[in-house]
């Protein structure tokens, strides 16, 4: 495979070439183009909420739900008992980026348990070919 120097040269040389006989076209441009960046890429952002039993990123999770940038993709809060992280430090260790974090001081009445715990929400970018 080519690299795009490689591609470049040679798209280069038919230029001269096109050019002695008469011009380039807007047609040679598009493929200057296509030769600089073969695959269209579209960066896409995965989001996941990790519900935690304290505000705190080293504290245990107890809840989470991870929304892919899919058509159709429908996230539910997994009440699962493995995640793939245990706390919201680890899924940071892995990349995720903190977009959101949970108030640190929060109401609560003791008789009350608060099911989701504290919400964090991290993103991931990827890129995609478009």
């Amino acid at each position: 495979m080519e690299n795009l120097a490689e591609r470049i040269t040679l798209w280069l040389e038919k230029a001269r070439f096109m050019l002695a006989q008469g011009g380039i076209q807007a047609e040679d441009l598009e493929e200057l183009a296509a030769a600089v960046h073969p695959n269209p890429k579209v960066v896409r952002q995965r989001l996941l909420y990790l519900h935690a039993l304290t505000p705190n990123i080293r504290s245990k999770v107890i809840g989470m739900a991870l929304h892919e940038p899919v058509p159709g993709s429908i996230t539910e809060i997994s009440p699962e008992s493995e995640w793939p992280y245990n706390t919201v430090f680890e899924a940071i260790l892995d990349g995720w980026l903190v977009v959101q974090f949970p108030p640190q001081a929060r109401p609560f009445d003791d008789r009350e348990i608060d099911i989701l715990g504290y919400e964090f929400i991290l993103q991931q970018l990827e890129v995609v070919d478009a």
